[in-house]
C-alpha cells in the first residue's frame, strides 16, 4: 500500500469502519443505514456524498456504478489505516516514543493480566 497523505475525518472513519466490518461493496444508501443503525449518524445524502468523494480522490476507496446505483469499495485495509494512525498519534502527543504511550495508558486504565502478556509478546 502506498503511504497515505490524507487522514479519515472522525464522520469518513465511520464508513471506512462500515466498509470494514461488512467486507464488502456497499452502496450509499447501505452505508447510509449502517452508519443510521450503528453509530447514531444520520446523515443527509449530499453530506455522504460529500464524504465519499473525499474519500475516493484520497483513495480510501473507489467507486463503480452498477445500473443507477454506484458502489464504494475499500481500497485500504484496517489493519494498515490503524498503524498509520498509531504512529501519527504517538508522534502528535508523545514525541514518537512509544514506551511514553503505553504508560499513559497504563496509567489511566488498568491493564489485565492478558494484555500485559500481550504486550510483552508482541515487543520480543
Amino acid at each position: 500500500m502506498a503511504e497515505l497523505k490524507e487522514r479519515l475525518s472522525e464522520c469518513e472513519a465511520v464508513l471506512m469502519r462500515i466498509l470494514w466490518e461488512e467486507d464488502c461493496d456497499m452502496s450509499m444508501r447501505e452505508l447510509m443505514d449502517e452508519a443510521a443503525e450503528k453509530y447514531g449518524k444520520v446523515w443527509a445524502k449530499q453530506t455522504v456524498s460529500t464524504f465519499l468523494k473525499r474519500m475516493t480522490d484520497a483513495g480510501f476507496v473507489s467507486m463503480y456504478r452498477e445500473g443507477r446505483v454506484f458502489y464504494y469499495h475499500a481500497e485500504v485495509k484496517a489493519k494498515a489505516y490503524r498503524g498509520t494512525e498509531v504512529v501519527e498519534f504517538c508522534k502528535t502527543w508523545f514525541d514518537g516514543d512509544p514506551v511514553a504511550m503505553i504508560e499513559a495508558y497504563a496509567k489511566k486504565k488498568k491493564l489485565t493480566p492478558a494484555q500485559k502478556r500481550r504486550i510483552k509478546e508482541a515487543i520480543s
